[in-house]
């Protein structure tokens, strides 16, 4: 029984021994092996150290991970690995060419009104007039009756062009034949052509020329432009000027840039002068309160 319990213990006790040889010199333990954290180490960065550089104590893959190529070592912003990144692109990247630019065609301007059975450029328009129930209401005189509007319209035409210049314009159109007196303004209207350069810029360009016709009746009048003329100084020094009709410059093949900047200074300034005639007709007068 003695011999039986010594034999249990001597086992015992070696097997404590064999045990506590796992915690000592191995290179996993916390004592004074290579990979430790205590201060057995020396300063001179050794391969027993743990140490950030992947140059020093071991290979590299000690130390990185490189089951996979997206981290901060194989795949990062300046690696050459093939794909598209921003530090020196991948070895397979071609940069695409420029793509071919071509110039768009010129498109003529368009914006001149041509009546197709006369074949000329023609302003034509039959405006209404008409004035405000209110106004009435108020004791304010009824303006779109005919002989109003052409009082309207002949006070337009001398503010715009000049007294002197509008009674000149009414003179050059001749008399009319036509016994419309008093319902009608005829006028050979003449005023400077401004072509526009650039944004910021104009140049004169001769003369603008054409026929105007302003017929009224009671709550309506008619507006009639065409026969428009360019007048400009020869080119060739003659003392004669030049006198061209806007359809040519409507089917000119030649200088076509040129002809549209004509046409288009054209349509800017009849289009600016039957705005203002038609608000001069449609403006409501002002009825003083104490006219009564």
């Amino acid at each position: 029984m003695n011999k039986l319990l010594f034999t249990l213990l001597f086992f015992s006790a070696f097997s404590l021994t064999t045990n506590a040889q796992t915690w000592d010199d191995s290179g996993d333990s916390w004592d004074d092996s290579g990979d430790s954290w205590d201060d057995s180490g020396s300063d001179d960065k050794s391969a027993g150290d743990y140490d950030y550089d992947q140059g020093s104590g071991g290979t590299t893959s000690d130390y990185a991970d490189t089951s996979g190529g997206d981290d901060w070592g194989n795949d990062d912003w300046g690696d050459d690995d093939g794909g598209f990144d921003f530090g020196g692109g991948g070895g397979d990247y071609v940069r695409s060419t420029r793509p071919k630019t071509e110039a768009r065609p010129y498109e003529r301007f368009t914006g001149m009104p041509y009546d197709s059975a006369s074949q000329l450029v023609t302003y034509l328009e039959i405006v209404d007039v008409i004035v405000p129930e209110k106004f009435l209401d108020l004791g304010g005189d009824d303006y779109s009756v005919y002989d109003s509007l052409y009082t309207r319209a002949l006070t337009w035409m001398q503010t715009e062009f000049g007294k002197r210049e509008a009674k000149q314009m009414i003179d050059a159109a001749g008399e009319d034949t036509e016994g419309k007196e008093g319902s009608t303004i005829k006028a050979y209207v003449t005023i400077p052509l401004k072509v526009q350069e650039s944004k910021y810029q104009t140049k004169d360009a001769g003369t603008l020329e054409f026929d105007m016709e302003l017929r009224f009746k009671d709550e309506r009048y008619r507006y009639k432009f065409e026969n428009f003329v360019h007048v400009q100084s020869n080119t060739s020094g003659e003392k004669d000027m030049d006198v061209t009709y806007m359809e040519y410059y409507l089917s000119a093949k030649k200088n076509i840039r040129g002809n549209d900047k004509i046409l288009i200074a054209c349509n800017t300034q009849v289009t600016k002068l039957i705005e203002g005639l038609k608000a001069t007709c449609q403006a409501t007068p002002f009825i003083d309160d104490d006219d009564w």
